[in-house]
């Protein structure tokens, strides 16, 4: 019976013992030995939802969970990883700094998250990345009411997005902090960076750093590819295949170089083949081009005591062809008007791109150097009445010091000088029946914008942070027409940007923003979906640098939940522009007209601006259950003939409800997604014949899209449909069956044009 009694007793013990809260601390080591706290700093339960922040004394609590292994992770520090005896309750972590230059590795244990820092960032993990079969960026935000990804036409495939409600060219896209899609790829680069090879997106609203640039109006996202040296994934292989004839295959492996794992390197392959045609609306058009993708990356990464670096050289080989079902590109070879109506783009593309940073005395004080080149070359033919060749050549260039100090090292400091220069080759020739010949020559168009830039952060408490950044950029450009004549435009452009945190209480953060962004406006790069038109071209006046003011705010809440921490985050972003180039559709049926909308035009005084509102909440009901419900409202307007006129082909409305269930060690997952869009306003055609007429607004529709994932050891599956409600967009081409018609345009896409579509995929994981 004493014994039975022991027994019983140590069970209770060690029940109680396991079942109490395990607390404990966060200390930094700075290089004199002395510690201080971390506040904010994220612990988690590792594969779980439930974690905690730090407050402001470093102190955390978390309830126990049936894993033992806890990490603890902070941006400038590396991520830490324990294993805690089940009968522990309180520890102390040592958090060493990160020997990274203005680069943040995360690892995401939920779909996506809401960064600590300053500038108000969501970030979109490997887990968000895999609950959608996102074949490349443009397919990556299902999940993310803050981003809009459209179709730009009904003939190419290219895929747009839109940020704030305005087109997603004034938002900055970077690849690891480095500019990537700009100027020529922004017709199709979205399709340019394989889902596969992601490891996260970061997606912050309004301006950002000025360290990245000028160029950020709307908002920023930065991709972040897998590495050899955090990627836990020795060989990776995804296959993908899609009811409508698509497939995919990438492969991606990585190895250490050398015995001691200073130098490691990975390899990143992708190739996708569109493999049949398709007319699920029967018009008589293929409603996805005939496409062949190849890319390859090669990335090597860098370390030792003082130095890291890593390089990357990229090559994107992207061939499609897409109009009539009977079209192949050798029509193009004969010009009659009874040959079937096609379009065939080429692609081809170079990056290397090579990041260097060297610690000076201490930890917190280094250098870092940016370093990246850009060639791309693009051939594309649309009927045999219109060309557009394209030659891009890009340097950019980025020199940075950073420092840390004073009291507590609540003073930084990061200051730099950037280079970014782009010679623009251009050829575009319109022959149409209708109209007079249309020829745009521009052999030779150089960009070159020397800047500086500084921006200083101080801690005024762990719990108020404010950022102030400024930038001054020379822009120089030179413009030789097929004449040989030169044009030269000079303009500074000066920058402001600040951004401020107040973490209110330890689950309630307040941030705020207001600053300044510019860009050169290039309208053949940015509007090729315009050319799958009979639309003339015309330029009323000539093109000027955009320049646009922005400035929001974010409340950001958590709050407990039995399945972990809940989210609420509400938004406001307000955008105007003081220039603004504008595509004007309205003005006339069968011509695009370019201008300027800026100081007085025509005799009104012109204005353009945007209203974004944005909530969010994300519920954790039960453990492994987690509940998105999400809205946002926008309010685009320019100023046309005195009237503020609403942007067309942009819904004002959208609601998003994304359900995502996993059971235990995640061996099945179950992800639901529906968007519902309302209603947007369309360009006039009022002036057409009654068939090629179409509505002054679009009609409300609703995407719901579903996956399963089964998870093995070494391998997982997972099936799922995409339109599963079958909703179609009817004659989304105007006059379809005359495409060398006065009156064809297939542009004005503004619901999906194919059905139902089911998918099913492989993944093959080593570690």
């Amino acid at each position: 019976m004493k014994r039975f009694i022991l027994f019983c007793l140590l069970i209770v013990v060690a029940g109680w013992g396991s079942a109490q809260p395990l607390t404990g601390k966060v200390l930094q080591i700075s290089e004199n030995g002395d510690t201080s706290v971390v506040a904010n700093a994220a612990v988690q339960w590792l594969h779980t939802t439930v974690g905690a922040y730090t407050d402001s004394d470093g102190k955390f609590t978390l309830p126990r969970t049936k894993t033992d292994t806890l990490v603890v992770s902070f941006p400038t520090f590396l991520p830490d990883t324990v294993v805690i005896p089940r009968g522990q309750t309180g520890l102390t972590f040592f958090l060493n700094t990160a020997h990274n230059l203005n680069e943040v590795s995360i690892v995401a244990r939920d779909g996506s998250y809401i960064s600590v820092q300053p500038i108000y960032t969501q970030v979109i993990g490997t887990e968000g990345l895999r609950r959608a079969a996102c074949c490349n960026l443009a397919e990556s935000f299902e999940s993310s009411i803050a981003v809009d990804a459209e179709y730009a036409d009904a003939v190419s495939g290219a895929r747009q997005i839109a940020m704030l409600g305005l087109a997603g060219k004034y938002s900055q896209i970077l690849l690891e902090n480095v500019p990537y899609i700009r100027m020529l790829s922004y017709q199709f680069g979205l399709g340019f960076m394989p889902g596969s090879w992601m490891e996260s997106i970061s997606l912050s609203k309004g301006t950002s750093s000025v360290v990245n640039g000028f160029e950020a109006i709307t908002g920023q996202i930065n991709v972040d590819y897998k590495k050899p040296e955090t990627n836990l994934e020795k060989f990776f292989m995804n296959f993908y295949a899609n009811s409508m004839g698509r497939g995919e295959l990438s492969v991606n492996t990585r190895f250490p170089v050398g015995k001691k794992d200073r130098v490691s390197s990975n390899f990143l392959i992708f190739f996708g083949d569109q493999l049949v045609k398709t007319d699920m609306n029967h018009d008589g058009f293929m409603d996805a081009p005939r496409s062949r993708q190849a890319q390859v990356m090669n990335r090597w990464d860098y370390k030792s005591p003082v130095v890291e670096g890593r390089t990357m050289v990229d090559f994107i080989w992207d061939n499609r062809f897409g109009g009539q079902m009977a079209f192949m590109p050798s029509c193009l070879s004969y010009p009659d008007e009874l040959a079937p109506y096609g379009f065939v783009a080429d692609n081809k593309r170079v990056d290397v791109i090579t990041k260097n940073g060297f610690l000076l005395k201490g930890e917190h004080e280094s250098i870092g150097t940016i370093l990246s080149y850009t060639g791309h070359w693009l051939h594309s033919d649309y009927g045999y009445d219109q060309y557009y060749f394209g030659n891009q050549q890009s340097v950019y260039a980025n020199v940075l010091y950073s420092n840390k100090f004073g009291a507590k090292e609540r003073h930084k400091l990061t200051a730099g000088a950037s280079l970014q220069f782009d010679c623009l080759n251009e050829s575009y020739h319109q022959d149409l029946t209708y109209l007079s010949l249309n020829s745009y020559d521009r052999p030779h168009h150089h960009d070159l914008i020397p800047g500086v830039f500084a921006e200083y952060a101080y801690i005024v408490d762990p719990k108020l942070v404010v950022t102030a950044g400024m930038r001054l950029d020379y822009n120089m450009v030179r413009d030789k027409d097929y004449s040989s004549v030169w044009t030269n435009i000079s303009q500074l452009f000066w920058t402001p940007r600040v951004h401020a945190k107040w973490q209110v209480a330890k689950d309630l953060s307040l941030r705020a923003s207001v600053g300044k962004g510019y860009r050169n406006a290039h309208f053949f790069a940015e509007n090729q979906s315009l050319m799958l038109s009979s639309r003339g071209i015309y330029f009323d006046g000539d093109a000027k640098p955009e320049e646009a003011w922005n400035a929001g705010a974010s409340v950001v809440w958590q709050f407990g939940m039995p399945g972990g921490k809940a989210t609420l985050a509400v938004d406001y972003f307000y955008t105007y522009f003081v220039q603004q180039m504008i595509v004007d559709l309205d003005q006339d049926v069968h011509g695009v007209h370019y201008y300027a909308l800026n100081g007085d035009y025509n005799g009104y005084g012109n204005r353009s601006r945007s209203h974004s509102a944005q909530i969010e909440l994300t519920l954790k009901p039960i453990q492994r259950f987690e509940i998105l419900l999400a809205y946002r409202y926008n309010d685009v307007r320019y100023m046309r003939q005195g009237v503020m006129r609403q942007k067309d082909m942009m819904s004002p409305h959208k609601a998003l409800v994304n359900l995502n269930y996993s059971t235990p060690y995640d061996k099945w997952k179950f992800n639901l997604n529906c968007q519902v869009f309302g209603p947007m306003p369309l360009p006039n055609t009022q002036s057409n014949p009654e068939p090629y007429r179409r509505p002054d607004m679009s009609k409300p529709y609703c995407l719901l899209n579903a996956q399963i994932t089964k998870k093995f050891r070494r391998w997982e599956i997972y099936v799922g449909g995409e339109n599963l409600l079958n909703v179609k967009q009817k004659d989304p081409i105007v006059q379809a069956e005359n495409p060398f018609g006065e009156y064809f345009d297939a542009t004005m896409v503004y619901m999906p044009i194919t059905g139902i579509m089911g998918y099913v995929g492989v993944r093959v994981i080593l570690k």
